[in-house]
């Protein structure tokens, strides 16, 4: 009778033991999801004197997958393909499939700050005006002033291989598509990278973006000057 009680016993610490670490092992994940909700609502808050842009916070399969890993180095190839994949699949292409545009235009959008901002903030009744801010991220043009988080495009074009003679050849049309795929969605070539998806979210339209490119890459435009 004695052993019989000894092992109940020992049983029910056990139990007990197991209950208690499932309980803290359920207790972080709990806690997380508080906490997500929590900045969620700050977020949403944010957007109430102007609810249109409430759309960006809201994460697409692409954030989702990227925001499960620290870097891009850490990702496994799977999780890289899909985002490619998914980025891939939302490129739209101006009518005609005509990539490159008019490197002027394509100069006043990298030149200028506006654009795929969240509100006017007051100073403007327009707050989705058009401009890619390239040269906070970039060095564009020989001796003007930019950032360098991002790859230095002078010369861009020439680095491409692009010239005069062979501006319409398929080679360089497929190259010229190359760099429009990345400007409109960075994701489709650079998975999570810290480039705006400009095309994807509508900051440029697909002629914006051509016209981006034209400046990058024509052979004409400063920036291979």
């Amino acid at each position: 009778m004695k052993k019989v009680l000894i092992l109940a016993g020992i049983s029910a610490l056990l139990t007990g033991a197991v209950v208690e670490a499932q309980q803290r092992k359920s207790q972080p994940q709990r806690q997380q999801a508080i906490k997500q909700e929590e900045v969620m609502q700050v977020l949403k808050s944010s957007f109430s004197s102007d609810p249109r842009f409430t759309w960006k916070i809201q994460q697409d399969e692409a954030q989702r997958i990227c925001s499960q890993y620290p870097s891009r180095e850490q990702m496994p190839a799977q999780a890289i393909q899909r985002v490619i994949q998914l980025s891939q699949a939302e490129i739209r292409y101006p009518q005609w499939g005509i990539y490159m545009g008019d490197w002027k235009e394509g100069k006043k959008l990298v030149d200028s700050p506006r654009g795929g901002r969240f509100a006017s903030y007051g100073f403007s009744d327009r707050p989705t005006d058009r401009g890619g801010n390239c040269y906070a991220c970039h060095l564009i043009e020989k001796g003007v002033p930019g950032g360098t988080m991002g790859p230095n495009l002078y010369r861009y074009g020439e680095r491409w291989g692009i010239t005069k003679e062979n501006l319409n050849s398929p080679e360089t049309v497929e190259k010229i598509k190359a760099v429009y795929n990345i400007i409109y969605n960075s994701w489709s070539a650079f998975p999570c990278s810290s480039m705006p998806r400009f095309g994807y979210h509508g900051s440029l339209s697909p002629e914006d973006v051509a016209n981006i490119v034209a400046y990058l890459l024509h052979p004409e435009s400063p920036v291979n000057k």
